[in-house]
């Protein structure tokens, strides 16, 4: 049986020395389906509630299928242009400042500073944007003021109300927002150690048709998958699926409907109810037909 490594297609930075950024999923590695009659791949897949307390509990698995295939047809795939629009952000409070940057359509990115009770402002910028495009970019954001537990203390902005997506908000190309976020001390938690913010980039990002891959190519139908949880399934042959069944263990089963050997990987990512990553244990391979 080939040993599975887990690929950590997510993006792991430390910014101000707390919380870490989350780009993307996890993938499977390349697994091979054998040619043989009933052949089948199964895997177990367990989500747990995360370790950061603010995000909390598994809701779903989100699961794509994935197909090696070199065929003639073109196939489509959604991608970010290579000079794409982008969103940045800037926490700053007397001379302390937290930056994140590029974050992308369709992307979002969560970053904090440490800098005690007060007003923090935080600015939003597009440079390294493609100039080209003209369209406005839509973006969402959620703040959360915290002790040094990563308990909630008080916190208000005319933004939104504390630990709420804002409503959709919207940015030129070239120009700038500014937002003021005030954090307070709490009866029962006491002071603010730190604010931490998250920036959803709603931009849509359009399809990009890519010419013939031997990788990351969506299912042909030559593959079928179906994911397992308790008495709950669903069955895709390449679509994005999302079961709903909370922490626990998820098992996958991947087969061919005609037989055919076939190299194959898929992409999985144990998420809460807002869609934010939780914990995923390492994927296991219970058995390789």
């Amino acid at each position: 049986m080939k040993k599975i490594t887990q690929n950590l297609a997510w993006s792991f930075l430390i910014l101000g020395g707390t919380l870490p950024q989350i780009v993307f999923g996890l993938d499977s590695d390349v697994q091979t389906l054998a040619a043989n009659t009933g052949a089948i791949d199964f895997f177990e897949i367990t989500c747990t509630k995360s370790n950061d307390k603010t995000i909390g509990d598994t809701d779903h698995l989100n699961f794509k299928l994935i197909e090696n295939d070199g065929s003639a047809q073109t196939q489509t795939q959604t991608q970010n242009q290579s000079a794409p629009q982008l969103l940045n952000a800037t926490l700053t409070k007397l001379k302390l400042n937290s930056k994140i940057t590029n974050i992308s359509a369709s992307t979002n990115n969560v970053f904090s500073l440490k800098g005690g009770n007060g007003a923090y402002t935080l600015g939003i910028d597009t440079l390294g944007t493609n100039l080209s495009i003209k369209t406005v970019q839509n973006y969402t954001i959620q703040y959360q003021c915290l002790n040094a537990t990563g308990q909630a203390t008080n916190g208000s902005s005319t933004l939104t109300k504390q630990n709420i997506p804002s409503t959709t908000k919207t940015l030129a190309n070239g120009k700038t927002a500014k937002y003021v976020i005030n954090c307070a001390k709490n009866a029962t938690s006491g002071n603010t150690d730190s604010v931490k913010v998250t920036l959803f980039n709603n931009t849509f990002a359009p399809p990009v048709a890519l010419p013939p891959s031997n990788t990351d190519v969506a299912s042909t139908g030559t593959l079928a998958a179906q994911v397992i949880s308790g008495n709950k399934a669903k069955n895709t042959i390449g679509a994005n699926i999302e079961l709903q069944s909370g922490n626990g263990i998820y098992n996958v089963m991947v087969n061919s409907p005609t037989n055919a050997a076939k190299s194959y990987h898929f992409d999985y990512t144990c998420l809460n109810s807002t869609n934010i990553p939780t914990q995923t244990s390492p994927l296991k391979k219970l058995q390789d037909k």
